[in-house]
């Protein structure tokens, strides 16, 4: 935000330049004037506040006003709205070169971003020292980086109390706003303020922290959940007196929307209309379906390709949605992926995951195989010195590379290169180091990533176009057997297989010849033998829908998107790129598909007279 240079106090003399000075001492003279330059340098210690640090917001703290206010009230934020905005800087008399030089002597030799020098973000720190004189003609070389000040609080209601917008297993939402300190407008809008509830297991503690760091990772993709500050406040008078019996003083900040995709189905926010998707005709369900998944197939994509992080929890409740204005022509609904408190970052110099901990969480109906059955038991043989571990069990869930193995009550954890079910043995990345061992339980930690990501989202895209109706583990546990069909031919695809399928289906829905007595339908049909097949209003989902879906759901086939073993799979890609093509598919251009989207725009009313006349009369 640029702003023109101001003119001479009435009664100054006029400013002579030197032709020997540089350009940019010019400009710097032109503004040397002006109390409220965007490039004087706030201090904290003049308006009462103490230095925070990057990490924290600064503190606010006062009893609780009217509604639509801040829960408390800083003596820095006396001047948001006054008609002259005061003065920055430690010397209010100082121009800007004498700034510039105090501000160096204060932190001499100091790198953009180094500790102790001004940065961006939250930071706003004190400049201390004595003033530095201004040499006449001599201007101080302009530091190459800017600090502006945001400030965050809590709503509260007419009783003081904070606006809660939603709570979880261990943290919960409040409604907030944001100021810009240094906006001539004073400028404001409403954010969420997502704080850690008292009394959480170590366990939890740890995955809001995590949470902080993933969703910091991630920032950069527009359908990724922005995150404006996190930290803990250096007050407790953050956090309103009504509830820090219920929260900690740490918190994260998050841009603020209407509510998940879940709550849209239902209608459960405010008693909103739903999204109902079986109201609508095939056709238009799958615009409206492709509207919410495909933003979140892209996020998805931009975190393990960009990011190299993994979600690990994808599911309606964890997709935000801000709805269009009405009023608004071309306003767009917006999508968002949020919750990562149970996501995994693949860093070789960072762990940052939850399966350190215990087997990873999720939803049952949306989680992938490897989470629902993430631990499981072995009776097994460990020789000391040998990598090979010798087992007695069968099992229904096949161990990979990248799985884990240890014994039960130690702490050695041996990653699995190998196994080879039919002569009953483990191989471990390097000799079992150990005691020798025999007849003990050992313990198969499957891995989690990417993988897990897909078919939560293959099971998403089937929840939504059954028109929220449908469980997706049915749907596997209709895959199982094609899982598990281990032959090497050609009826072992995906593709081979959902054609067999829908060709079964068509001929037990076939009518019957005329004169036999025969019902119009089999007695099979009548079961529902293929009822995973069907949506809520008992239509059959379209093929080209349902290998999309098997495609992501059943994992370790030739044309799947991708092994279930394999973390550094990019099989997302191609699923973004099949979701699109349902599009064209369908007769639509991908790039104008937002057009569709509001084919059903009605413009606003115009008001009658007389609300026209009643806003006159009440507005004077």
């Amino acid at each position: 935000m640029s702003h023109p240079p101001p003119s001479s106090p009435p009664g100054s003399p006029p400013r002579k330049h030197s032709p020997s000075a540089p350009p940019l001492a010019e400009d710097f003279a032109d503004f040397e004037g002006d109390p409220t330059s965007i490039n004087q340098i706030p201090s904290a210690q003049a308006h009462g506040m103490q230095p925070v640090s990057r990490a924290s917001i600064p503190s606010i703290s006062l009893p609780p006003g009217p509604p639509g206010q801040f829960a408390s009230a800083s003596p820095s934020l006396s001047h948001i709205g006054s008609p002259s905005p005061p003065q920055y800087g430690t010397n209010p008399g100082l121009p800007l070169a004498g700034l510039v030089a105090q501000a160096q002597h204060a932190h001499p030799g100091h790198p953009p971003g180094a500790p102790g020098a001004m940065n961006g973000g939250m930071t706003m720190t004190a400049m201390p020292g004595p003033p530095v004189a201004q040499v006449s003609g001599v201007i101080a070389q302009p530091t190459p980086y800017v600090s502006r000040s945001r400030i965050y609080a809590f709503v509260v209601d007419e009783t003081g109390l904070p606006i809660e917008l939603g709570s979880g297993r261990f943290a919960k939402a409040y409604l907030g706003e944001e100021r810009w300190v240094e906006s001539k407008t004073t400028l404001r809008r409403p954010v969420a303020i997502k704080a850690l509830q008292r009394g959480v297991s170590a366990e939890d503690q740890m995955r809001f922290q995590m949470e902080k760091e993933i969703l910091e990772r991630v920032q950069g993709h527009p359908n990724i959940v922005e995150l404006l500050g996190s930290g803990e406040g250096d007050s407790a008078g953050f956090v309103p007196p009504m509830i820090r019996d219920r929260v900690e003083n740490d918190f994260m900040i998050l841009e603020l929307l209407d509510m998940s995709l879940e709550e849209r189905l239902k209608g459960a926010r405010q008693k909103r209309r739903r999204d109902d998707l079986l109201a609508v005709p095939l056709r238009e369900r799958i615009f409206r379906v492709l509207e919410y998944v495909v933003p979140v197939a892209t996020a998805v994509e931009f975190a393990h390709l960009v990011r190299d992080t993994c979600h690990r929890d994808i599911k309606p409740a964890n997709i935000l949605v801000k709805l269009p204005d009405p009023n608004l022509r071309g306003s767009q609904m917006k999508i968002k992926l949020a919750d990562f408190n149970v996501g995994k970052v693949a860093d070789p110099d960072l762990d940052v995951s939850m399966t350190r901990f215990q087997a990873v969480p999720g939803t049952l109906y949306f989680q992938s195989p490897e989470q629902e059955t993430n631990t499981f038991e072995l009776l097994v043989n460990c020789t000391q010195g040998s990598p090979e571990v010798e087992f007695f069990e069968d099992f229904y869930i096949d161990i990979y590379e990248n799985d884990s193995f240890s014994l039960f009550n130690r702490n050695e954890m041996y990653s699995i290169a190998a196994a080879d079910r039919a002569r009953k043995k483990l191989l471990l990345n390097r000799p079992f180091a150990e005691t020798s061992e025999t007849n003990v339980r050992g313990r198969v930690v499957k891995s989690v990533g990417r993988p897990a990501d897909i078919y939560s989202l293959g099971a998403v895209f089937y929840y939504l176009i059954s028109g929220a109706y449908a469980n997706p583990k049915n749907l596997f546990d209709a895959f199982r057997k094609f899982v598990e069909y281990e032959k090497r031919d050609e009826n072992n695809s995906i593709a081979a297989y959902i054609e067999h399928e829908y060709r079964t289906i068509q001929n037990m829905r076939a009518p019957k010849a005329e004169g036999q007595g025969a019902p119009d339908l089999a007695p099979e049909d009548r079961f529902f033998s293929y009822k995973h097949y069907l949506d809520g209003n008992g239509e059959l989902i379209d093929p080209m829908i349902m290998m999309i879906i098997a495609k992501a759901m059943i994992r370790n086939k030739p044309d799947s998107y991708c092994l279930s073993y394999d973390l550094r799979t990019t099989g997302i890609s191609a699923m973004v790129h099949d979701l699109l093509s349902l599009y064209i598919a369908y007769g639509i251009d991908p790039s104008a598909r937002i057009a569709y989207s509001n084919d059903g725009y009605q413009a606003p009313k115009k008001t009658g007279a007389m609300r026209r006349a009643f806003d006159r009369f009440f507005k004077r």
